[in-house]
């Protein structure tokens, strides 16, 4: 036989309560169910009482909040949420709500009662910073340098005509039988004389609208 868990040390008594504060947390009518404990009651086409504990589970499994909140934990690290996993039975259902709760009270620092959506979203806000704290803490600079060069690069770059024309101008003008002349449908192109200086002037205003678009496109910033 396993190690016995919290919820099977409540006892008879103990398990039917924390079923029924699930339940009620969860949304679920417990009037639904019979075998309550409430003698004379009649419990003609009503489910029974492990189908509420099946229910329970279900619930809590499939309540946004609780999966997310185990999921942020465990990948942070959190021993606890590791072990509860999967919620598929009545047992981890009230593991994973406590766990809801000490994170609400001992983890948030929060004095009141653990109760409603909004306590919810805030622990599930507090495990996913914890999830992504240690994610950033687990990167080097470099990393984080190239997590954030691979969302850029992501979108297929498409260069624009006019800095196709100012970069063919800059590459022609590597060519010693570069003649300006014949660039005179370039984009940005001046009327120039004879003479290595106007040429050069050319091509070092192509080379700099080059540059400019380049860093525009890939939006780089100074360095500080």
């Amino acid at each position: 036989m396993g190690k016995k868990t919290k919820y099977d040390k409540l006892g008879v008594m103990g398990k039917r309560e924390a079923d029924m504060r699930m339940a009620k947390d969860y949304g679920i009518d417990v009037s639904k169910y019979g075998n309550q404990g409430r003698p004379g009651a009649n419990y003609t086409g009503k489910k029974s009482y492990d189908d509420l504990k099946k229910d329970v589970a279900k619930a809590a499994s499939n309540d946004y909040d609780v999966r997310r909140s185990l999921e942020a934990a465990s990948l942070s690290g959190n021993e606890k949420a590791q072990k509860i996993g999967n919620i598929s039975n009545a047992s981890e259902a009230y593991a994973a709500t406590r766990f809801m709760e000490k994170t609400h009270k001992n983890r948030m620092g929060n004095g009141g009662a653990y109760d409603g959506a909004n306590d919810q979203g805030g622990v599930t806000n507090y495990w996913v910073n914890k999830d992504r704290d240690k994610l950033k803490d687990s990167m080097s600079a470099k990393d984080q340098q190239k997590a954030a060069k691979s969302a850029v690069d992501d979108e297929p770059y498409q260069e624009s005509e006019e800095l196709s024309n100012a970069r063919q101008t800059v590459e022609e003008y590597d060519n010693k039988d570069f003649n300006i002349f014949n660039r005179g449908n370039a984009t940005g192109a001046i009327d120039a004389g004879d003479g290595d200086t106007q040429r050069q002037n050319a091509a070092s205003t192509f080379l700099e609208k080059y540059k400019l678009d380049v860093k525009a496109k890939a939006n780089f910033q100074p360095t500080l």
